[in-house]
């Protein structure tokens, strides 16, 4: 039978701290009132008391580990990061040993540890601090119990941003997979306790469209070689070759040999076209349900509503159905344009034209972090984008290195390769031109 108490599991991790922070200040007492314990002193004086209760009773004394959390939270104070997660992590070790690998006593240690490693950018042991933090809180709740929903969604949103910035070793379409699939779990605990047409279910929907639109992409960038295709990748011929016999009549020898199907390759690039279709279907799908619950509830704020119209009209015309995206582009104009501060709005949503879709984690064109004295090819670009969202009239005014002519052509493919939702005037789309875009190769 799982736990249901969790909240109070916070409290018995800081108990923890409690005999600790009482013999600072009695520390404190004993070398006067007028003198303060510097962090730095305390973690030194915890550190030896660490070495003398390791010396006494173990590595794994639970005395140990409150210290060791103690000295973990004064170096995170003095912003000794290193340090800190070094003694966090002993202290997690030994909160493990001597209550349990389920034991929620751990996720404050865990908290404080993200921390230091997150400021340590130890991105690694940042995921797995995460995906121990969902899976002690799993072990505590059933499966569908609604006090999930944040640690789930923190995580999510990690992996995320895991994706957005490449900050994991692991294959982004393992990462993007996970995070499909911890939205997916999330709106299904919210469909269960609130029914499927909750408020509370937009920013999850969003989180499951967006990791689905991801995937998308980096299946479609992923090469045709590793699908699997169907039958087999070889099959059989029969060769023969004439011979004549010595009293002159001709014979055939024939032999069996392997040669690439060229159906094979076929499979591959439907399989491939497959993945993608599946996962911008599923996009799709999230999109529609935030549509309508937008629809069903005139208690949201009209401002919201629009951009779920938006988001599914970019869904429609990335599927090549411009009327009905048109269409829900037009019913989201005119819902901004009622709006208290109308022009700034539309302005930012159809003021100019926009790479689609636009329910994305900004990535931008150029990365100024990783751009640095000329260590990226780039081209800067100029382009139309006509009333459907098609790009046009692509210009390359500037690569780098200059004598780069790959950077050119791979931009102009990659601007070709888009689709943008045109600008508006008046709730119509028009023609744009000279719009300007840097792409970094």
């Amino acid at each position: 039978m799982r736990l249901s108490t969790a909240p109070a599991f916070c409290g018995i991790a800081v108990g923890l701290l409690l005999p600790v922070v009482g013999d600072v200040a009695a520390e404190a007492g004993r070398t006067g009132a007028e003198e303060v314990l510097s962090a730095t002193r305390a973690a030194a004086r915890f550190a030896e008391e660490v070495k003398q209760r390791e010396a006494d009773y173990g590595i794994y004394d639970p005395k140990t580990g409150e210290y060791l959390l103690s000295v973990g939270l004064l170096h995170q104070s003095e912003g000794e990061h290193d340090k800190a997660a070094e003694a966090l992590q002993r202290a997690l070790q030994i909160q493990r040993v001597n209550n349990g690998l389920h034991d929620a006593g751990q996720l404050v240690i865990l908290e404080r540890l993200l921390k230091s490693n997150i400021a340590n950018e130890n991105w690694d042991e940042v995921d797995k601090n995460y995906h121990q933090l969902l899976w002690i809180n799993r072990r505590n709740y059933e499966p569908g119990d609604p006090r999930l929903l944040p640690v789930i969604q923190k995580v999510g949103s990690w992996k995320l941003r895991a994706y957005r910035d490449s900050l994991l070793s692991q294959n982004s379409v393992a990462t993007l997979k996970e995070t499909a699939a911890l939205f997916s779990g999330l709106v299904a605990i919210l469909d269960e306790e609130y029914g499927d047409g909750a408020p509370l279910l937009v920013e999850a929907l969003y989180g499951e469209a967006l990791a689905n639109y991801q995937l998308a992409f980096q299946i479609l960038s992923t090469p045709v070689d590793e699908f699997q295709g169907r039958g087999s990748p070889y099959r059989s011929q029969t060769v023969c070759t004439p011979i004549v016999l010595p009293n002159g009549a001709v014979s055939q020898s024939c032999r069996v040999i392997q040669t690439p199907n060229p159906d094979f390759h076929v499979g591959k690039q439907q399989s491939k076209d497959l993945s993608v279709s599946a996962r911008i279907g599923k996009a799709g799908r999230m999109l529609k349900r935030i549509v309508a619950i937008h629809e069903a509830d005139p208690e949201l704020p009209a401002a919201e509503r629009a951009m779920a119209l938006v988001h599914l009209g970019d869904w429609n015309l990335l599927q090549n159905r411009r009327g009905t995206a048109l269409e829900l582009y037009g019913r989201a104009y005119g819902l901004l344009a009622a709006a208290p501060d109308s022009e700034e709005r539309l302005a930012k949503v159809f003021g100019q034209p926009a790479s689609i879709p636009s329910l994305r984690l900004p990535v931008p064109e150029v990365d100024e972090r990783l751009e640095e004295a000329g260590k990226k090819h780039y081209a800067l670009a100029t382009f139309d984008v006509s009333r459907s969202g098609r790009p046009r009239n692509i210009t390359i005014i500037e690569v780098h290195p200059p004598e780069s002519k790959a950077a050119g052509r791979k931009a102009k493919r990659s601007i070709r390769a888009r689709r943008y939702r045109p600008r508006f005037e008046d709730g119509e789309p028009v023609l744009s031109t000279g719009n300007t875009i840097r792409i970094v190769l």
